[in-house]
């Protein structure tokens, strides 16, 4: 998994559990929503910056994906 940049340039996907940074070879690095891949509600890849998003979960906050990461 990409590194996350230091300026927040995705909005709320930045500092949210869901979002899974996708580098290209091409040095670009796109945010992916990764509820897009049990919810047809939620772009796979949504424009940014995200201002709102009913899915948003702050990383850290318990959400499955934040325990996938590494917490025991």
């Amino acid at each position: 998994m990409a590194k996350r940049p230091d300026r927040s340039i995705a909005g709320l996907c930045d500092s949210c559990a869901h979002q899974q940074l996708v580098p290209n070879t091409r040095g670009s690095v796109f945010s992916l929503c990764l509820r897009s891949k049990t919810d047809p509600r939620y772009p796979r890849y949504p424009r940014v910056p995200v201002g709102d998003c009913p899915g948003y979960e702050a990383i850290g906050s318990g959400s499955p994906s934040s325990e996938i990461d590494g917490a025991s």
